[in-house]
């Protein structure tokens, strides 16, 4: 018996060792049977592991002869772990939960590839291919980062900086004569000769907005049809005639829908032979202040695409002349997309006459960050005071307008200076020229060279062919006239973008235009009649947009990758390809500059708004197939639908109604839910999810099986009472996604007579509503206050702790027991009602400084309480203003170890309301002065200044994504799930518009009110950060340009692309493995577009199809922000391996414009490398075969 047990010791002993010696040299470990933490540290100690699974081994050994046959097992896992993943050990209390696979509890999990794609196949565990734990070698290159452009430690080198700019003008309104926003201008005829003469291009043109008036269809039904129809007939008429053309929407209608062959045979001609330019070719005409960068590209892609793919066509000019300021984020992105040349109209008319005065309109557009010039755009800007013919001619309307000869007696159109065009004869010929050239020859006294630019069009021009023969018959007999009599020393042709920037750039170098860096915001077209108003209009869409993007960008990625594995039969893929481009055609479509900015009629509002929920459907129903097929067909339960596998938990019934959530029923007959994750972003990703389930009585299991502390809260609801959800409960746990990964987690129904070790239940407190009937289960703690709320309230979660006043309404927010205060109000305006001088949907013209916004007294407060979030609900009320849920939430986020609340703003303006203006405002003691930073289209910060010369709407600015403020000691930053306007009017102080309602038209062409406000949700942060000094990396205090710390950009990112959350039903034994790929964990990468089903264009012509991808490599501030959250959002060293993301060799991989559209030059390695701040696409060509 001795010599037995000693034989028995030493086997055991020797197992042992062999365990070690394999995990030392493989680093691979296994795990037994145990509850997983809520988090798992991101510095493990992984030798403490090893010892404590030793002694706990061993300790079992002496007791349990049994653990040896499980350590065997375990060895045998071991060693065949790099051909299959099995199931982890069952677990007697959970068995029904054994199907899980189990992921790698570092920083890879599974990566599932070649698989083979085959309908009916049932796929187990040894089908999967798993890539190992620890990812492949990363290959890196050779990166000198010093030679990035970015510059930050001085000012920037440019002849003009518009925040300077604007600290210089005076603004003074003059009357300036005949062009009443300038001056007399006057020239020198001596200053042209035989040999310098005066170049002119006419340029033709017709802007066709997709949708103002009219819908996007019935524009092209009534007016934009006939112009294509006329347009392939007269331009052949005369080899001279010349047109350019920029909204590819309507393009790809025409010649889908009414073309014919002879129609698309002709104006291929006209293309090819540069009668026709095609300018920009985006789908849409973008608008600058509200649309983000990454819907930008989705709209210039999908127009360059499909340009590509009927004409082999790739546009070299940029068109600008409607969207109402601009972004320094388009010229950048123009660069990318490789235009050379780009043309703008909408820049402040003080702006422009300074500009003017020293001949600085044409110049070129530099970035706030570039220290070398490397992203210099050639701009030209329109110096009057539209685009029409009375303000591009030249500097005196009254003349101009006599030369748009639409305007002749009895077309319909007038001159409203009194003056009607006459037609050009021999007998007026020698006068008219004259006038004309007059007028051009003012005009080039605004520039620097000798070649003037005259557009000739307005919107939705030529669509009669009356018009045309008008047009162009009279200015033939004008050029013919002029360019015959050699002492006019002018040479004057029709011509498009292109003949003029060839003929400027050959007649004055690049080097002797002005740099000019910043933004042309905020806008105005006269006195105080400042575009500020559209920067919030129409809220509720302005965020269905950032909703619809996000479902984009994940389709998107999600499509690749299931395509790129092979699983989705051709059939299935093309499916899902004309999905998303109905998905992308309807985003692209409301990136018009009176889509997202809400400057149109109501029936097109609504046009536009069913086409963004069909949208969103689309996007939901491809990201559920294909998820589904990535993850390997889990058996399902109850499938209702063929094509639904998994339920997209963010249901959007109606076009204008905030969506609901999925209520996950838990019964004895289901009583359990997957809950499918998958994170769109390309880096990992922690969190607290929240979902919504029937039934208290719950447990949440990771991926592995092993349970999750968990937290059960009541549901407070309302729209203007509070009150609590009717068997609904709102579940929230910590989930971890790696980058552009799919996991799934277990809901299931906990015996409520059973010991409860894993869910908690928060404790409720009620103010202000003694009268309620509070009649929740018996496991929430509630205090219901009776009586009035007469002091401040406070709740406090981790680090985090809010103080609130009786209203409920922030009053600062404390870090580790230090309160800096922030004062939360709402504040309303109202609007002037002087004679064409109110807010409308372009305007916002207040009648003075806001008002407090005082809702009813003693509203209704809720706080719920919990280990992981903990919230404050308040209703407040306004009579005839508005109805506001405000909800404030702090979430027990340990990657994010910061001073961050969530606020949530769900409110309607009161229908009786008349001329209200709601805003959200903050105070601080933060000594900012009257600096302020927000952001541009999400790309970039950039520094703003409150100037006390401009009125209060001049002092707004858009804000699509980001804004703060700061001193030596603090920064407060704002998040918002909503592109905005808002403002920095005092010291320590920003606010946020919410919504408006304004009875009045503001004059600017819509000919109404906006009056259809619907009840709309806002998501903020607020995110309260700590100076890190001394701090070698701080800006410059002259830089113009200002960045987010790492916590901000991660929690702006997390906000802006939410977890896509699906549920479904697995059967008990299913198997449900989860996918991923090894990509390198780097936050400060953004992979901005990941698109299948992309062409391009080689060096030699050739179209090729594969994917597109897009990174940018962000800018990070150092200087503020807790440091540990590196240690769970690492930044990288700006190289990226492009084969992470995909299977494919180097040779494939080649640089590309922005849009996909022209490949350029090879990656080497495979390896994109990335400065700070740059932006860079790259092709992956799956047309040619590779070995």
């Amino acid at each position: 018996m001795r010599i037995r047990k000693l034989s028995a010791l030493f086997w055991s002993t020797c197992i042992l060792a062999l365990i070690v010696i394999l995990y030392v040299t493989t680093d691979l470990s296994f795990k037994l049977p145990s509850i997983r933490p809520a988090y798992q540290e991101v510095d493990e100690n992984k030798w403490s592991s090893v010892e404590s699974k030793l002694q706990h081994i061993e300790k079992e050994l002496n007791q349990h002869n049994v653990v040896v046959g499980e350590i065997k097992s375990a060895f045998d896992q071991v060693v065949d772990r790099s051909h299959f993943q099995a199931p982890p050990p069952p677990r007697p209390q959970t068995e029904r939960k054994k199907d899980y696979v189990k992921s790698e509890p570092k920083d890879y999990d599974k990566h599932f590839n070649d698989v083979n794609y085959d309908e009916d196949k049932k796929y187990s565990y040894k089908d999967i291919k798993v890539v190992g734990e620890e990812p492949p070698k990363r290959i890196t290159v050779k990166f000198d980062q010093m030679t990035c452009p970015v510059k930050k430690d001085g000012p920037l080198q440019t002849e003009v900086q518009m925040l300077s700019l604007y600290d210089r003008m005076s603004f003074d309104d003059k009357d300036g004569g005949v062009w009443k926003q300038g001056w007399n201008v006057e020239y020198n005829e001596q200053q042209w000769n035989s040999k310098n003469k005066l170049k002119v291009f006419i340029v033709p043109h017709s802007h066709n907005d997709p949708g103002w008036i009219k819908t996007f269809e019935n524009y092209y039904k009534t007016q934009t049809r006939a112009i294509f129809t006329n347009m392939v007939e007269k331009l052949a008429e005369k080899p001279g005639r010349k047109f350019i053309w920029c909204e590819i929407s309507y393009l790809a209608l025409w010649w889908t829908m009414d073309a014919t062959d002879q129609d698309k045979a002709a104006f291929k001609s006209l293309l090819n032979s540069g009668n026709l330019e095609i300018v920009t070719g985006g789908w849409v005409m973008n608008d600058e202040a509200s649309s983000h960068w990454m819907a930008i590209i989705q709209q210039l892609s999908t127009g360059h695409q499909w340009l590509l793919d009927k004409f082999n066509y790739i546009p070299k000019n940029a068109w600008s002349i409607d969207p109402f300021g601009y972004s320094s984020a388009q010229p950048y992105l123009l660069k990318l997309a490789g235009f050379e040349n780009s043309v703008i109209q909408r820049v402040h008319y003080i702006v422009k006459k300074e500009l003017a005065l020293n001949r600085q309109l044409e110049f070129k557009w530099r970035q706030l960050w570039d220290g070398k010039g490397v992203t210099d755009m050639f701009t030209h800007m329109m110096p009057f005071y539209s685009y029409d013919v009375p303000h591009t001619c030249g500097p005196d309307p009254k003349i101009c307008c006599q030369f748009d000869f639409k305007r002749l007696p009895g077309n319909g159109v007038t001159c409203p200076w009194g003056v009607p065009p006459v037609k050009i004869t021999e007998k007026n010929i020698h006068d008219r020229a004259f006038m004309i050239l007059d007028q051009w020859r003012k005009k080039s006294q605004l520039y620097r060279s000798n070649v003037l630019m005259v557009p000739l069009g307005d919107d939705f021009r030529y669509d009669r062919a009356n018009e045309w023969d008008n047009q162009y018959l009279n200015y033939e007999m004008l050029i013919d006239y002029i360019n015959s009599n050699v002492e006019y020393n002018a040479e004057v042709q029709f011509g498009t973008l292109q003949d003029y920037f060839k003929a400027l750039h050959d007649d004055v170098k690049l080097s002797d235009f002005p740099t000019l860096s910043g933004d042309f915001f905020t806008y105005a077209d006269r006195n105080q009649h400042y575009w500020s108003g559209y920067f919030t209009s129409r809220p509720f869409y302005k965020n269905m947009d950032r909703v619809l993007l996000a479902y984009v960008r994940a389709a998107d990625s999600v499509m690749v990758q299931a395509i790129s594995s092979g699983l989705v039969s051709k059939v299935l893929e093309l499916q899902l390809r004309d999905r998303m481009t109905q998905a992308r055609n309807s985003l692209s479509l409301f990136q018009h500059h009176d889509g997202i900015t809400g400057t149109c009629r109501d029936e097109v509002r609504e046009d536009y708004a069913k086409k963004l929920l069909t949208a969103i459907k689309h996007a939901q129903s491809a990201i559920q197939q294909a998820s589904y097929l990535l993850l390997q067909k889990p058996q399902i339960v109850d499938q209702t639908q063929k094509d639904i596998f998994f339920d997209v938990d963010d249901i959007w019934r109606k076009h204008d109604e905030i969506p609901s959530r999925i209520t996950i029923a838990l019964d004895a007959v289901s009583p359990s839910r997957r809950v499918v994750l998958y994170n769109a972003l390309a880096f990992k990703r922690t969190e607290i999810l929240t979902l919504i389930v029937s039934s208290p009585h719950v447990e949440v299991y990771d991926p592995e099986g092993n349970p999750l502390m968990a937290q059960v809260s009541p549901i407070v609801a309302g729209e203007r009472r509070l009150g609590f959800a009717a068997s609904k409960f709102q579940l929230s746990f910590p989930v971890s996604v790696l980058p552009l990964a799919a996991v799934g987690y277990t809901v299931s129904l906990r015996d409520s007579s059973a010991i409860n070790k894993y869910t908690s239940y928060a404790r409720v407190r009620i103010y202000n509503a003694d009268y309620w009937n509070v009649d929740l289960p018996k496991m929430f703690a509630v205090e219901q206050v009776q009586g009035r709320l007469s002091e401040d309230v406070s709740f406090k979660l981790g680090n985090t702790g809010v103080v609130a006043d009786m209203k409920g309404l922030l009053k600062s927010i404390s870090t580790d027991g230090k309160p800096v205060p922030i004062h939360m109000d709402y504040v309303h305006y109202d609007s002037k009602k002087e004679h064409d001088n109110n807010s409308g949907g372009y305007l916002f013209v207040p009648s003075g400084p806001a008002a407090p916004f005082t809702p009813e007294p003693y509203p209704e407060l809720v706080i719920t309480e919990g280990i992981h979030k903990s919230t404050l609900y308040t209703s407040l009320i306004g009579p005839k203003k508005a109805e506001v849920i405000l909800s404030i939430s702090i979430n027990n986020n340990p990657s994010l170890p910061q001073s961050e609340i969530e606020i949530g703003n769900t409110f309607l303006i009161d229908p009786a309301s008349d001329n209200l203006e709601l805003a959200m405002r903050f105070s601080t003691n933060i000594q900012n002065g009257d600096v302020f930073y927000t952001d541009l289209n999400g790309m970039q910060m950039i520094k703003r200044r409150y100037f006390e010369k401009l009125p209060i709407q001049a002092n707004y600015y858009p804000l699509p994504a980001a804004a703060y403020i700061e001193d030596d000691n603090t920064r407060f930053t704002i998040l918002t799930s909503t592109p905005l306007g808002m403002a920095a009017l005092q010291p320590g102080q920003m606010e946020v518009m919410q919504d408006r309602r304004l009875s009045r038209d503001d004059n600017r062409g819509m000919n109404q009110g906006v009056q259809d406000n619907v009840r709309t949700r806002h998501t903020f942060r607020l995110v309260l950060e700590s100076a890190n000094s001394p701090c070698q990396n701080k800006t410059h205090p002259e830089n113009p340009s200002g960045q987010l710390t790492l916590g901000t950009h991660v929690s702006q990112q997390m906000l802006l692309q939410p977890i896509i959350t699906m549920h479904y039903t697995a059967q008990d034994d299913g198997s449900r493995p989860v996918f991923s790929r090894p990509i390198t964990n780097a936050a400060d990468v953004v992979l901005g577009s990941f698109r299948p089903h992309v062409i391009s264009k080689t060096k030699d012509d050739k179209k090729v199809q594969g994917v597109g991808m897009t990174f940018q490599r962000v800018y990070l501030d150092v200087c503020y922000g807790n440091k540990d959250i590196a240690k769970w959002y690492p930044v990288g060293d700006g190289q990226v391996q492009l084969s992470e993301y995909l299977d494919v060799t180097s040779s494939q991989i080649y640089e590309s414009t922005l849009t996909f559209n022209r490949i350029r030059n090879p990656i080497p390695n495979g390896v994109l490398t990335l400065c700070p701040m740059e932006i860079r696409s790259v092709f992956v060509n799956h047309t040619l075969k590779h070995d």
